[in-house]
């Protein structure tokens, strides 16, 4: 009997329990055709601490953040936020030659693209933030361009794949604004 009761009571908790759920953020615009087009390179892209973590984190106040342990990225955000701005920005400049931070050594590069982000979340009953500043260098690491944006996307979606969404929606935004005034477009 003592043993029936055990077993329920784990039961009962088990049951209790959130399972973790996993998000990734994604890229968009047509696949450029194979082989074609400058050898691009991404990274290395920094993010602030508060972020760069396996949980999603959003804003709940103007002063308040707040991490759902059981929400998580599906993988290091930092490559997925590479990975995805990568994508994008070859997207954009009709070239299939990417290259992601960390290459390896001896890679050559035509163009490298630097970002630091600033923020990159969203906020509790409102928009999805990003805040970047970004250099883009030829291949002998010569700065040709310098810019920095704050950008803003509605969560269309409740719950937090709509803040994914959002949030991949943002890095479309950089990658929209990288490629307008890439050197040498």
């Amino acid at each position: 009997m003592k043993q029936i009761a055990l077993l329920l009571a784990a039961c009962a908790l088990a049951a209790c329990s959130t399972p973790e759920l996993y998000y990734r953020l994604s890229a968009d615009g047509p696949l450029p055709s194979p082989s074609s087009g400058l050898s691009l390179g991404v990274g290395p892209i920094e993010l602030p601490e508060y972020i760069d973590r396996a949980e999603l984190v959003f804003q709940s106040s103007e002063t308040r953040f707040e991490v759902p342990y059981e929400q998580r990225w599906a993988g290091s955000l930092r490559d997925t936020t590479t990975r995805a701005v990568g994508v994008n920005l070859a997207r954009r400049l009709g070239t299939s030659n990417l290259r992601t931070y960390p290459w390896p050594p001896g890679t050559h590069l035509d163009r490298q693209v630097r970002i630091n982000v600033n923020q990159f979340h969203a906020r509790s009953g409102g928009d999805a933030i990003l805040e970047a500043t970004w250099t883009i260098e030829d291949g002998r690491n010569n700065v040709l361009s310098r810019g920095s944006g704050a950008f803003r996307e509605p969560v269309q979606k409740d719950g937090y794949e709509g803040i994914v969404a959002a949030q991949s929606r943002l890095l479309g935004q950089l990658s929209d604004r990288l490629a307008k005034n890439f050197p040498g477009r």
